[in-house]
Formats: structure tokens, C-alpha cells, sequence
């Protein structure tokens, strides 16, 4: 009986053991290091919140995201499975990777949400500015209405200014980052 228990705890660990070596994946050739596998992974989520807001666009004009995101950051897509694949192997990691796009997408949320403040800003003194204009050819202009008239103007160009200054900071990388 004691044979029996000895033969087959040896028995559990050979198997054990075994199942260890088919488990472990061979870290990929062409592998794709942490920052970049975030960032295409942050841009995949992205494009597939798009795709379920705009998915009779995307098969209207036949557009593969997945495949657009791919090719953006210059990997194959059998070279990104992979390294997924790889990744997916180490969990712990990839956790790690999965709670850093996380928080690359409240980030965006974030800057999005303020972005489209300032948008709604700007869009509520183009209304006023027309509001006065329209108003001004009805009306006999007073020299008030033309000192309020030239303020808006002013605010309205320095955001307009604002606002560009931070599109072509955010085009001149093509990760959206400013350059150093």
C-alpha cells in the first residue's frame, strides 16, 4: 500500500512537471516590448468603441481597424498574436499591461471631456458674437455694443489661437505626445 502512494505522488509530480513544460511559451521572436503592446492595445480599445458606435461606417467604406492599428504601429498581425499570446501566458504582467491601458483610457476620457468644455465654450461665444451682429443690423450700433462686440471678438480668436496651438502639438507626434 505504501507502494502504492509512493508510485503515485511520483507519478503527480511527473505529470505536474510535464504539464509545467507544455504550459510555457517561448517568448516571440519579433517581440513587441511593454510600452508599445500598451499603447496598441489602448488604440484597439479605442477603435473598438468606435466600431460599435460607428459600425455602418466602417462597412461602408470597408475599413478594418484592428488591421489600421496594427499597421499604424508597424506590426503584423501574427507577429501581434504572438506576442498576446506570450503576454497572455504571464498574467500577472499582463494584468499589469491591462490596468495601465486602463488608465490610458480615463486619461483621454478625461482630456476628451475637457476638450469638448471648451468646444461647448466656444461654440456658445460664436453664438453670442452672432446674436450681436444680427442684433447691430437691426439696431443703431452704440459705441458699448461695439466695445463688447470687439471683446468677444478677442476672446473668441485667442481660444480659436489656444485651440489650434494644442492640435498641432498633439499631430506633431504621432502618439499625440509632445515632442522634448
Amino acid at each position: 500500500m505504501k507502494k502504492s502512494v509512493v508510485y503515485s505522488a511520483l507519478l503527480l509530480i511527473l505529470v505536474g512537471f510535464s504539464c509545467q513544460n507544455l504550459d510555457k511559451i517561448d517568448k516571440p521572436e519579433n517581440f513587441i516590448e511593454e510600452d508599445k503592446m500598451i499603447e496598441i492595445l489602448t488604440d484597439i480599445a479605442f477603435v473598438k468603441a468606435a466600431k460599435g458606435s460607428y459600425k455602418k461606417v466602417f462597412d461602408i467604406e470597408k475599413i478594418n481597424p484592428e488591421l489600421y492599428i496594427l499597421e499604424k504601429h508597424g506590426v503584423d498581425s501574427l507577429v501581434f498574436a504572438e506576442n498576446n499570446r506570450w503576454y497572455i501566458s504571464k498574467l500577472d504582467d499582463y494584468e499589469k499591461i491591462f490596468n495601465k491601458v486602463k488608465k490610458n483610457i480615463e486619461v483621454s476620457k478625461i482630456k476628451f471631456e475637457k476638450l469638448k468644455k471648451e468646444e461647448d465654450s466656444l461654440k456658445k461665444i460664436e453664438d453670442s458674437l452672432k446674436r450681436i451682429k444680427n442684433g447691430l443690423e437691426n439696431e443703431k450700433i452704440l459705441p458699448s455694443d461695439l466695445d463688447k462686440l470687439e471683446s468677444i471678438e478677442e476672446e473668441l480668436m485667442n481660444a480659436e489661437m489656444e485651440n489650434a496651438v494644442k492640435k498641432r502639438v498633439k499631430s506633431s507626434s504621432p502618439s499625440g505626445k509632445k515632442k522634448q
